[in-house]
């Protein structure tokens, strides 16, 4: 019946609604933070409000406090926002006397029910510090339609970094958790280099009380900066970022910039992603050297001889002058004498898509053809031979971008060659970019509802690994063939390696793990997996258990995906972070037993209509410390908004002082005024 099909859509919308809500963070900014400091570094996304605590993997960095920024009431009157303007800059012009510094609110009879607000910030401007007021600024000089304000970036944090002075430097992840769950891992580096980072928000002039566009456009940072230096800002629409470099003559100036690196994937932007430009100009005004891609990845570097002692801007902006809250970067500005010299693009590669935990580079075995090269000369063509000593099929696959090369590889196979030459050889087979992609399928109602199944499309397991060609081909004549390996666009260099596999084709599979990072609750964690037949493989696929944890869960039938649970038990003697390797075990057609490992993945959106499986570096387990919510209480006055109302009813618009017992107008007490919400 209609009416039963629309309860049970309505049940699951409901179901859907009351799970809990995963952190979901999209953007840190600044993304990198120097060791031996503490830096306050804010965090934009979604369902955060709830945040119990913090961890960043690898030793000697902690976050000590977590500050909630409530979300800023848009007021209809004409009476509440001026009086916040004023009072925030007698505070930054200091014209307050210190033991005065809290403003006397209007008297309530001009005060309305609709032209003011109450929030916890507003009212306690003096509490605050330097970035929460440009965060209070922020608000109040941008525009309300903005169409940048995403509500999946627009719930802030303000988290306490303290890093040791000895802490490793490189690139580690942070991860949010909450009483249910954990957030993906987001990269977050540690540097020994000082590190500059552009203000938040830059107040404009006191007599221009009017709503300012998010981007002020102001001239380039001009306090000299020497090197070895990092630099970190975050680009709106049409913003250009600019810094003011101390050059020496006879340096060797290189700029590497960490854009994409940081936020892979914008689900809000097209083409989906970060795609930054560095200038670098002298002190006359002249351009004098320009970076946009490096290689095949769109994040820059930027190398120049200086010629002369000097002051030179460099600038940053995105290829395309679009921007929001996520466009965030960090550029490294070093003299390639003294500091590591240019990155290879296996450096950068890792860094901007990490490996799998799964990816094994390939080796020989029975059966098994490995061969490598390098297109070390634009328009290269390499060949490899080879033996077909019966009829079957054969599986060819191209490692590159998946090992961190820049070649963009096309794969050519002909034969039999016989006495023949190559150029007159007959071509069998061309295999371009790889599909990559992974359906799997959602039962989110019944069976006798099928308009509620649905399928998930994922671009490929590695980003960029679709550049790795791959294909089958069944040979029909015993003999001698040939594989030709080339760069699709006809390139080539000394970073243009390649592995070339070739064996006989036999059933597979692959088993992603939809989230990497999973809470573990009781001694138990839950995730969700799905799996990637390949060449016919139709058997049961188990989790392997250890000494150290049970694995219940597993693929039978056609199954793709399924609810995998992972107990601990009373072996489970630690708390934070833990790093583990999963696989998983079917049985071949062969009677063999093929054992993968399982990849940590996490879902990402692209340009509104594309899903990707990320590859995370590990799967990861964390264990809360008990109590979590007092360690990172905020000892100020704004841990949260609230919204307080008398007994009578009435608004306590007054009543902001938590030290003294205020009164209504109706003499009722009003102790309980502007208590923090736990």
């Amino acid at each position: 019946m209609p009416s039963a099909h629309r309860l049970v859509a309505a049940a699951v919308a409901l179901a859907a609604a009351l799970a809990p809500a995963v952190p979901k963070p999209g953007y840190y900014h600044p993304s990198s933070v120097q060791a031996g400091a503490t830096t306050r570094v804010i965090m934009g996304g979604d369902a955060v409000w709830g945040v119990q605590g913090a961890w960043v993997s690898g030793g000697g960095v902690k976050v000590t406090r977590i500050v909630p920024v409530p979300g800023f009431p848009r007021a209809a009157g004409r009476t509440e926002r001026p009086f916040v303007r004023t009072w925030l800059y007698d505070l930054l012009e200091d014209k307050l006397p210190t033991d005065k510094r809290h403003r006397k609110l209007p008297p309530e009879a001009t005060i309305k029910e609709t032209d003011w607000e109450e929030c916890a910030w507003w009212f306690f401007l003096d509490a605050l510090d330097n970035l929460e007021l440009q965060i209070v600024a922020r608000d109040l000089y941008t525009p309300e339609s903005y169409p940048q304000d995403t509500p999946a970036l627009n719930k802030l944090l303000i988290l306490d970094v303290e890093v040791d002075a000895d802490a490793k430097p490189g690139r580690r992840d942070i991860f949010l958790y909450d009483n249910a769950s954990m957030s993906a891992p987001h990269p977050f580096y540690i540097t020994k280099e000082p590190h500059v980072c552009e203000p938040f928000f830059v107040f404009p002039p006191r007599d221009k009380h009017i709503p300012l566009p998010h981007v002020l456009h102001l001239p380039p940072d001009l306090k000299p900066h020497p090197l070895p230096v990092h630099l970190d800002g975050q680009i709106w629409p049409g913003e250009v970022d600019g810094y003011t470099l101390r050059l020496e003559e006879g340096q060797q100036l290189v700029c590497s910039l960490l854009g994409r690196e940081l936020c892979p994937y914008l689900g809000d932007a097209v083409p989906g992603y970060f795609n930054p430009v560095l200038r670098l100009y002298d002190s006359r005004g002249k351009e004098v050297a320009f970076a946009d891609d490096f290689y095949y990845l769109p994040d820059p570097v930027l190398t120049y001889k200086v010629p002369e002692d000097g002051f030179y801007i460099l600038k940053v902006h995105d290829n395309l002058f679009r921007g929001g809250p996520n466009f965030v970067y960090s550029v490294f500005c070093r003299d390639a004498r003294t500091d590591r010299p240019l990155y290879a693009p296996r450096d950068r590669a890792f860094a901007c898509y990490p490996q799998p935990a799964s990816f094994v580079p390939p080796k020989a075995a029975p059966g098994r053809i490995v061969r490598k090269g390098s297109i070390d000369i634009p328009g290269r063509v390499d060949r490899h031979t080879f033996t077909v000593k019966e009829p079957g099929t054969w599986h060819f696959e191209l490692y590159a971008r998946r090992e961190g090369s820049p070649l963009d590889g096309v794969l050519q196979l002909y034969g039999p060659m016989g006495d023949l030459p190559l150029s007159v050889a007959p071509l069998l087979a061309t295999w371009d970019d790889a599909p990559g992609r992974l359906f799997v399928e959602k039962n989110v109602g019944s069976d006798d509802l099928p308009i509620i199944k649905k399928f998930m499309l994922y671009e490929g397991s590695i980003p960029q690994a679709e550049c790795d060609p791959s294909g089958t081909f069944t040979f029909e004549t015993p003999g001698t063939y040939c594989v030709t390996v080339a760069d699709q666009p006809g390139l080539g260099g000394e970073h243009y390696d390649y592995t070339l596999v070739i064996a006989p084709a036999e059933p597979s599979f692959e088993v992603f793990a939809l989230e990497s990072a999973c809470l573990v609750r009781d001694g138990t964690a839950r995730f969700t997996a799905c799996v990637l037949r390949k060449d016919g493989f139709a058997g049961d696929i188990a989790f392997d258990s250890t000494d150290d944890y049970e694995v219940s869960g597993g693929f039978s039938g056609d199954e793709r995906e399924v609810d995998v649970s992972i107990s601990f038990g009373e072996k489970m003697k630690w708390t934070g972070l833990t790093n583990l390797q999963l696989t998983a075990s079917g049985e071949l057609p062969s009677g063999k037993t093929l054992t993968v490992r399982v990849t940590p993945t996490d879902p990402a959106e692209q340009a509104f209509a594309y899903s990707h499986l990320l590859p995370a570096r590990g799967f990861t387990f964390g264990v809360a410390e008990a109590p979590t919510r007092e360690k990172f209480k905020h000892a100020g006055p704004h841990l949260t908004p609230v919204k307080t109302q008398h007994s009578g009813g009435k608004s306590c618009i007054s009543c902001h002082d938590k030290k003294k017992a205020k009164s209504h107008n109706k003499g009722k007490a009003c102790n309980e005024c502007h208590q923090d919400k736990e």
